[in-house]
């Protein structure tokens, strides 16, 4: 099994969907989609994905809250102070946002297997290949929130033979030999603390753009959170 040295937590806010359907006359209809989309992709090395587990796990004991984290029903005062650990820790956090007012590519086309999971691939290759570049790193197991949506043909090989692929020419390596993805895993949140903590950082980031509360991206240091471009 190949070494696993860094890893890559990616999680989304918002769908894939387009915001209109257009009929046979051009009349557009909404589609009821969310106006934003937020890829998060926080970047952890061995040692501090252990210490951000540990102390997820201490802040959520002191509130008493034993659930999985969700950004949509949690206290403000547990939301921040699970935030706080990403200034404690300098744990860089690296994110896209597509405002679907605005964005003129292409949307997940049903049916169609080469557009299926289009917007998810692209959105996805950028967040994963900046955080790599950004951050230096290689031997990373990318452990992405698991969706079914994504799911094609009944697995996520095509996927995540797309993405393997199109992140080491995005990232465009010299040295050819370079091993910067060792592992690709599709996980279910409801027990990665490290994708829950992931989770909540999309939503700060959706709710500071919708101005739904911007008191919460306050809480991380600026140079924790990178916009991708």
């Amino acid at each position: 099994m190949a070494k696993v040295e860094h890893f890559i937590f990616v999680d989304e806010s918002g769908d894939p969907g387009a915001p209109f359907s257009i009929d046979a006359n051009g009349n557009k209809t909404p589609t009821g989609t969310s106006r934003f989309y937020i890829l998060t992709a926080l970047c952890l090395s061995e040692k501090k994905l252990f210490l951000m587990e540990h102390r997820v796990m201490e802040v959520k004991t002191k509130f008493g809250y034993m659930k999985e984290i969700k950004s949509n029903n949690i206290s403000l005062s547990l939301y921040k102070e699970l935030l706080g650990i990403l200034n404690e820790l300098d744990i860089k956090t690296f994110y896209r946002l597509v405002d679907k007012d605005i964005y003129k590519g292409i949307y997940k086309v049903d049916g169609n297997p080469k557009l299926h999971n289009v917007f998810d691939e692209y959105n996805l290759v950028k967040a994963v290949s900046h955080a790599i570049q950004q951050c230096d790193i290689d031997l990373i197991e990318v452990v992405i929130d698991r969706t079914d949506r994504r799911l094609y043909d009944g697995k996520f090989d095509s996927f995540d033979s797309y993405l393997i692929k199109k992140v080491k020419k995005q990232i465009g390596d010299k040295d050819k030999d370079r091993n910067r993805i060792s592992h690709i895993v599709h996980v279910n949140s409801n027990y990665v603390n490290a994708m829950q903590m992931s989770d909540i950082i999309g939503g700060a980031i959706r709710d500071n753009f919708t101005k739904k509360n911007t008191e919460l991206i306050e809480v991380i240091d600026r140079e924790c959170l990178i916009k991708v471009p």
